[in-house]
């Protein structure tokens, strides 16, 4: 079996009712697909953030900034 890109096999320990309750909300079937899924949203939701930055002309890094990240969010 062939992988687009490069994948690495890995074992980890996974709490099985944050399991059971992702694969609930994104609807998948199998650890690898929710580990995907659960991967593309979170890439998704830092491309939605990144864009309400940029409308709102605010850099990124500011939000490393406490009182700076209140400002940006409004």
């Amino acid at each position: 079996m062939r992988y687009p890109g490069e994948v690495t096999k890995r074992l980890i320990e996974v709490d099985d009712d944050k399991l059971d309750a992702v694969r609930t909300l994104l609807g998948t079937r199998t650890l690898k697909a929710t580990v995907d899924e659960a991967f593309d949203e979170v890439l998704a939701l830092d491309q939605r953030r990144q864009a309400l930055l940029a409308e709102r002309g605010v850099e990124p890094d500011v939000l490393a900034d406490p009182e700076a990240r209140r400002d940006a969010w409004g």
